[in-house]
């Protein structure tokens, strides 16, 4: 928990030193548009732990993963200088490695439902920064795929561990215009120790960093 606020408060900290006065106007409590906001983006994950699982036959599991989200939030009310959004945000995390199975390779599969809460300073369709936390449910699993290369259609072989927990983020984006928008978001959730597999012992937590580009619509 300690940590999780040492993150709080250097993302606040940071956004505090880059969002300039002239994003700083008097807010009067409502906001101009009350629409849905939607984005896409992609990303590159990074999960320290995940790199960590130990096997006795050898191989690891890559600490770098390929990361997906979907999210709509919507404009409610203005505090002080920011627009304040209420969402919810789903996305996936997947990992590959080489450690063996009993028919493949495992690949670690993750995802996430997360209500969420964004500060928006600046002008949405123009440039703009948020900080944005969440709250809900993770869950991951370690997978054997057998994958058609032709197609990318993989067929699940076997599921050897799936775990979930509650689980939370803080992060930071930034948008310019109305289609582009970049962040980092911070992700916790304590899967706790890695069972029911032969030959593979280590625990399973956050905290994972994931890099995003994508694009809005809407609001």
């Amino acid at each position: 928990m300690k940590s999780r606020l040492r993150w709080v408060a250097g993302l606040v900290a940071v956004f505090a030193l880059v969002v300039s006065p002239a994003y700083a106007e008097k807010g009067d409590g409502s906001v101009g548009s009350r629409k849905w906001i939607y984005s896409v983006t992609l990303g590159s994950a990074e999960w320290q732990d995940l790199a960590d699982i130990q096997s006795v036959r050898g191989g690891s599991f890559d600490s770098r993963g390929f990361a997906l989200e979907l999210a709509m939030h919507k404009p409610l009310w203005r505090w002080g200088s920011a627009d304040v959004l209420l969402g919810v945000d789903l996305g996936i995390i997947t990992t590959d490695g080489d450690i063996p199975g009993v028919f493949e390779n495992l690949t670690q599969r993750s995802g996430y439902l997360t209500p969420s809460m964004k500060f928006r300073f600046g002008e949405y369709g123009r440039k703009y920064f948020s900080i944005e936390a969440g709250i809900g449910s993770y869950q991951t699993d370690f997978a054997e795929l057998e994958c058609d290369g032709s197609s990318s259609i993989c067929i699940e072989l076997n599921d050897p561990f799936n775990a979930n927990a509650v689980g939370d983020y803080v992060g930071v984006t930034a948008g310019l215009g109305k289609w582009f928008t970049t962040g980092l978001k911070v992700h916790f959730a304590d899967f706790g120790s890695v069972r029911n597999i032969s030959g593979v012992s280590g625990s399973l937590g956050g905290p994972i960093y994931v890099l995003s580009v994508g694009g809005t619509f809407g609001g």
